[in-house]
């Protein structure tokens, strides 16, 4: 079946994933970089002290890329959740989706630098960004349900613990990295609300 462009003539459903998922990709693969270079700057004989040196760098390696990975699957089940629709994509969704991809393919910028020195000025850069990629999620969430006809419910939450972690992180960088945790709580919440809706729809 033919790949269905936007009311506004972008991209259809189809290229907008295959897109996505390239983009993704490569900045998750881009996350790694740092390491590679702090490995052939240290004294490899020496493998415990190398862990330690760039304990930094392997937690926000890994936050970035759980983080990346968590957003990858919720976009890809909007879009998907469009297509079985048989809905084209809807008005600003492709402007929308082209800053999500800006954002996602910055990201292991400051990824590195909360990896070299975590402060007051990069912690609050790399929550910034994590906010600027959940609202823009939020904003596309919003476009595809209601373009299928469901309600937002607490899709919003997400957004709300990256703001929560950013204001933190102005005060204490540390605290607003460990505040993430938080959104496996707000994962949780969104899950239930969601599974709520799904058993009201089918009742």
């Amino acid at each position: 079946m033919a790949d269905k462009s936007s009311d506004d003539g972008g991209p259809g459903v189809e290229r907008t994933i295959t897109l996505t998922d390239a983009v993704v990709a490569i900045a998750m693969t881009l996350l790694i970089l740092p390491l590679v270079d702090a490995v052939d700057d240290g004294d490899l004989t020496d493998v415990a002290a190398v862990w330690a040196e760039n304990g930094e760098l392997l937690q926000s390696f890994v936050i970035s890329f759980l983080v990346i990975y968590a957003f990858w699957l919720l976009h890809g089940n909007l879009f998907s959740r469009l297509a079985a629709a048989g809905r084209p994509a809807v008005r600003w969704l492709s402007m929308i989706n082209m800053g999500w991809l800006l954002v996602i393919a910055f990201l292991p910028f400051p990824t590195a630098m909360i990896g070299r020195e975590l402060t007051r000025v990069t912690g609050p850069l790399y929550l910034g960004t994590l906010l600027v990629l959940s609202t823009l999620t939020l904003a596309m969430t919003g476009l595809i349900h209601r373009a299928v006809g469901l309600p937002l419910g607490l899709a919003w939450l997400t957004t709300a613990v990256f703001a929560l972690c950013l204001l933190v992180s102005l005060v204490s960088p540390q605290l607003g990295l460990y505040l993430l945790l938080l959104l496996i709580v707000a994962g949780r919440l969104e899950g239930v609300s969601a599974a709520r809706r799904t058993r009201r729809g089918a009742s």
